[in-house]
């Protein structure tokens, strides 16, 4: 007659299989954190970058209607001097009310013309000015002030294009950093931005010239 002999885990084997348990789930717990911890880096390089294009898209529109500052009660050889400069780098633009876009390393202040609801023509001041201590693009407008955030860096200057060289453009340099495990490194953006109303007024100076830009 055959014995049935009881089967079952000694001390030994069951304190060996908690033992591994425990060392997996502490290694897959590991992996997770690592995991998340790269999602969210990677989240962080994302919003950087999607910053960057909201800023980039929002000088285009604003700039896409940019034109010099002219006064109708100056004489008009004084604004005609700044139609035929309309852009311009330099700190500072005094000499008369008229006055050229003004634009220097981290600055640019133009009029942006827009057309309201009834067909009436708005003229708006705008100023970009980058603050390098916050890292901060700061939007000053007449309707208050926005903070654009997730540049290290911007820098314009001026830029003519060797096809259409009486064209003036802005060229925008952008710094953004971004982070790849535990290494960062700055990605360098560019790019140009350009006014229609400057372009289609610099390619007709002979005829097409009011007073009232």
């Amino acid at each position: 007659m055959f014995k049935l002999r009881k089967t079952g885990f000694t001390l030994v084997e069951t304190v060996i299989a908690v033992g591994m348990a425990t060392a997996i789930i502490i290694l897959v717990l590991k992996l997770t954190s690592v995991i998340r911890g790269d999602v969210a880096k990677g989240t962080v390089d994302l919003q950087n970058l999607q910053d960057a294009r909201l800023i980039i898209n929002l000088l285009r529109r604003d700039f896409s209607s940019a034109t010099p500052l002219y006064d109708t009660d100056e004489n008009i050889d004084i604004r005609d001097e700044v139609r035929n400069d309309p852009v311009r780098y330099t700190l500072m633009y005094n000499a008369h009310q008229s006055r050229p876009i003004i634009l220097n390393e981290h600055d640019i202040v133009f009029c942006k013309t827009t057309v309201d609801k009834e067909g009436n023509k708005k003229r708006e001041e705008i100023q970009y000015s980058f603050d390098k201590v916050n890292k901060v693009l700061n939007r000053y407008s007449s309707s208050g002030v926005r903070s654009l955030k997730g540049l290290e860096n911007i820098k314009f200057d001026l830029y003519f294009h060797q096809l259409n060289g009486d064209v003036p453009m802005i060229l925008v340099n952008m710094l953004i950093r971004t982070k790849s495990g535990n290494e960062t490194k700055d990605l360098e953006l560019t790019t140009t931005i350009t006014s229609s109303i400057i372009s289609n007024d610099m390619a007709n100076l002979d005829w097409n010239w009011s007073g009232e830009n």
